[in-house]
């Protein structure tokens, strides 16, 4: 086997293909972009295909078990310390936390020590935190689906949270297994940025800070959750969601240059989900129901299959739910891919030429012009917070 895709729009990353190799042969390896595809040692290669058939972006997927059409679900955690600590409503957690209750495990993206994401598996409440909120970078599959294979067939329940073509590569590759223990639970996603480009943000931002990242919330609701903000915690103690320099990523990542050219030809961008439920932000829940929205994060849930119909009734105690419908949850990524940037080509021409500061300053707006625009603004916006408290004291 030379290849296991043709072209590069054909290939997801999800791993499927390696994980079912059974000489070993596939290797996911970095391409100039940074993302990972695999790579056949043609020396290991027995020409099983095995690889080309296991793909559930090239040959199609299909989840039997799943309802004919999804029930949909507004939600919101009961416990505020944990919907504020949450990207949206705080479903993840509640389901999540089901599944622990009953020594099962759970596995999602997380950063590690190099603020690399990376999925992993938690056993523990405090191990699953780490996974809460969103990494708008693609994450690292590693062994994950080997390491699933044999914890069902131990006969423990595992949660796995992934994107769509990560839950879909993943059923295909347990084909033929018990997956009674296994509950499917896939985002509703925009597309997967380039980790090349997450660690060249990084390295920005601690080269101009001179201190290493600590933390990093690709979503923080410190300016409520209907406004996207992106903050930075460094280790020596600053907080930063103001400067242009911490929002770069998130225009880049909106500018869709740095999507995996796969996001672009999605097959996950419906209603039929490759999984048992879908959570998500419940993007115009302002408009559908407007006195259920406080612009603390609300979940979108949407129940796939019977397994999770039980599921969502064991976990109702900790959420407040309100009905909905496909119409009013209807948000982009649910009817068609994301859009390739008419500038993806340039744009990756002009890091390889000139490198990372050249493009944040032409494709991400920090350069020094926008830079004294913006202080200009928040100046103005100081004085004239300053002047009405002054007003306001003169009045009392």
């Amino acid at each position: 086997m030379i290849s296991v895709f043709d072209n590069k729009e054909d290939c997801c990353g999800c791993t499927a293909c390696k994980s079912i190799c059974q000489t070993q042969a596939i290797s996911m390896e970095p391409d100039k972009e940074g993302f990972l595809y695999p790579e056949i040692n043609q020396e290991l290669c027995i020409d099983c295909s095995k690889c080309r058939k296991v793909c559930a972006f090239q040959n199609g997927y299909d989840i039997p078990g799943n309802l004919r059409q999804p029930k949909v679900y507004a939600a919101k955690h009961n416990n505020e310390n944990i919907r504020s600590n949450s990207t949206s409503g705080g479903a993840f957690t509640a389901i999540s936390d089901y599944v622990l209750d009953n020594n099962g495990v759970v596995f999602g993206a997380a950063f590690d020590e190099n603020m690399n994401v990376i999925q992993q598996v938690a056993s523990t409440a405090k191990e699953r935190d780490k996974f809460r909120g969103s990494k708008y970078v693609q994450s690292d599959l590693k062994n994950v689906y080997k390491e699933i294979s044999m914890l069902l067939k131990d006969d423990v329940q595992v949660l796995f949270t992934g994107t769509p073509c990560q839950t879909a590569g993943l059923y295909r590759f347990l084909e033929g297994h018990n997956i009674e223990n296994l509950i499917l639970c896939d985002l509703v996603c925009h597309g997967t940025p380039s980790p090349l480009m997450w660690r060249e943000h990084i390295r920005h931002l601690e080269k101009k800070e001179k201190s290493k990242v600590d933390e990093y919330y690709c979503r923080h609701k410190v300016e409520g959750w209907h406004t996207h903000t992106e903050m930075v915690i460094y280790k020596n103690g600053k907080e930063d969601y103001k400067s242009i320099i911490s929002q770069e990523h998130k225009t880049l990542f909106y500018s869709h240059n740095i999507l995996r050219p796969s996001c672009h030809n999605c097959k996950y961008t419906n209603l039929m989900r490759p999984s048992d439920i879908t959570i998500a932000d419940f993007w115009g829940i302002e408009k559908y129901m407007p006195d259920f929205d406080d612009n603390k994060g609300i979940s979108l849930i949407l129940v796939n299959s019977a397994k999770c119909e039980q599921l969502l009734k064991e976990v109702s105690n900790n959420l407040t739910l309100k009905e909905s419908n496909t119409e009013d949850c209807l948000q982009p990524q649910l009817k068609e891919p994301s859009q390739p940037s008419p500038d993806r080509a340039e744009f990756w021409e002009d890091y390889k030429t000139y490198g990372y500061d050249y493009i944040i300053r032409k494709y991400a707006g920090y350069n020094l012009r926008t830079v004294i625009k913006r202080n200009i603004i928040a100046l103005k916006m100081a004085i004239i917070g300053e002047k009405k408290k002054n007003e306001h004291k003169i009045n009392n």
